[in-house]
């Protein structure tokens, strides 16, 4: 059991509790005041929602980092130092996603804190106080969030673009890992597109690929790159 490879398991039902929370999400375009007050008069039900999205957020980016740090194992050169920035810009995206989530957590938490203008510490002044604070944390996750896209799509055009490198398909499962790279380059050119509505298409794809390979390697059909052992 101890050797069991986590990176297939992690592929497959992360992506899967992320893709649901992201689906169930209130007003996931909506910024400012509108933005916050989406998840205030949503905030009984947001809690389950958070646990999966953080769930998925670090398994599926956990895959992605095992996978990474795998490969490098069996890589020199140039193929193992881009790896090596594949890995950095998985942990950003991870931070990013954990600011985001966390910006969230804090408006629930604070929505329906007491008000005490006497209380110098550490109660808002007043409502309109309470609701800018909320809103300009809220708004500063969404900012953080923004550009995970382009850190998780590069890293995985780099992924794709060294199991290009290391092995030169030849069969149509050959092909499963260097089709991150046309996949990470649409996802990193969603903030530069700016259409919250292509991201909304764009995303669950994204996710459906990281559950497609997690699939293949449970399978067996597909191994990460340069190893000699099956995903599953």
């Amino acid at each position: 059991m101890s050797d069991r490879n986590l990176i297939p398991y992690f592929l497959t039902f992360g992506p899967i509790l992320l893709v649901g929370a992201f689906m169930m999400w209130p007003a996931s375009e909506a910024i400012g005041l509108r933005g916050m007050q989406s998840l205030v008069d949503e905030m009984d039900s947001l809690m389950p929602l958070l646990i999966a999205a953080m769930l998925g957020t670090m398994m599926v980016l956990g895959g992605v980092y095992l996978m990474i740090s795998e490969m490098m194992e069996n890589t020199s050169g140039m193929n193992k130092q881009l790896l090596n920035v594949a890995s950095v810009l998985i942990v950003v995206t991870m931070a990013s996603f954990v600011f985001g989530l966390g910006s969230n957590v804090a408006v629930i938490n604070e929505a329906d804190g007491e008000i005490d203008a006497e209380d110098d510490s550490f109660a808002y002044e007043n409502e309109a106080d309470r609701s800018n604070t909320l809103s300009n944390t809220f708004d500063a996750g969404n900012t953080v969030w923004t550009m995970s896209p382009v850190t998780w799509g590069l890293s995985l055009v780099l992924i794709g673009l060294v199991a290009f490198m290391m092995k030169r398909p030849e069969s149509a499962m050959d092909y499963v890992m260097p089709a991150l790279m046309p996949v990470g380059t649409l996802f990193l050119s969603l903030p530069i597109i700016g259409d919250n509505g292509l991201f909304n298409m764009v995303f669950p794809v994204v996710l459906l690929v990281h559950i497609i390979i997690g699939g293949l390697m449970l399978s067996g059909k597909v191994t990460v790159p340069g190893s000699t052992e099956e995903g599953a």
